[in-house]
């Protein structure tokens, strides 16, 4: 039964304004990369495949982890997350909303914006929702043949549409899982009878104790 294990990557910079400013880890982002490696690697865990998006912060926490693999690591697109900050500008010039300042205003423009993009209303959009959703499961999908245990390293919006297609969840809630995803966060799915099933979400192991609780981030 193929794992795919999921990890988003670490906190990258704070208060970044487009998608290059926000494609760096920040200090505690590395740190919280090389944790959640130490703890994987204390569990002695070694993966047929590791495989991680072209993004620097993804690429980033994967070497961070240093995770054994048995096979090169592969670097695949189709796991880069939506851009956020070019959709954002869009909906600012569009419809003249202007990117949120607080987390209440931060989650209704992220389900106005998903509402606008999945109905076609955001023009020249740097990718349809249709392909943002088809990328993510036929990545998953291809992915799951690598071997029994695969690692994948990406980002809170792509492990968000992983969950909605698992679960077959409305575009509100898929606004929500990605809301709610932790930096390094570890979310596992199962393939069994010709689907995927969800078996962990959004742990983290790695932060459980007290003196490490702060660390808990989410942007």
């Amino acid at each position: 039964m193929p794992e795919i294990t999921l990890v988003r990557h670490g906190q990258a910079k704070q208060n970044a304004t487009s998608e290059a400013d926000y494609d760096n880890l920040s200090e505690l982002g590395r740190t919280q990369a090389k944790w959640v490696g130490e703890h994987f690697n204390k569990l002695n865990l070694s993966y047929d495949a590791i495989v991680t998006g072209t993004l620097n912060r993804q690429i980033d926490t994967q070497i961070l982890m240093d995770i054994e693999s048995k096979t090169p690591v592969i670097r695949d697109e189709r796991f880069n997350e939506i851009r956020l900050y070019d959709l954002a500008d869009l909906i600012k010039m569009q419809f003249g909303i202007d990117f949120p300042d607080s987390e209440l205003s931060f989650k209704k423009h992220l389900n106005f914006t998903f509402e606008k993009w999945e109905n076609g209303e955001i023009l020249n959009p740097p990718e349809t929702f249709e392909n943002y959703k088809s990328r993510v499961s036929e990545g998953l999908d291809n992915i799951k043949d690598l071997g029994e245990k695969i690692l994948l390293v990406t980002s809170g919006g792509i492990i968000a549409m992983a969950i909605k297609h698992t679960l077959n969840l409305n575009t509100e809630a898929l606004g929500n899982c990605l809301l709610a995803s932790y930096n390094t966060g570890v979310t596992k799915l199962l393939y069994y009878d010709e689907s995927f099933v969800i078996s962990q979400m959004n742990a983290l192991p790695h932060l459980e104790t007290p003196d490490r609780w702060k660390n808990r981030t989410y942007t």
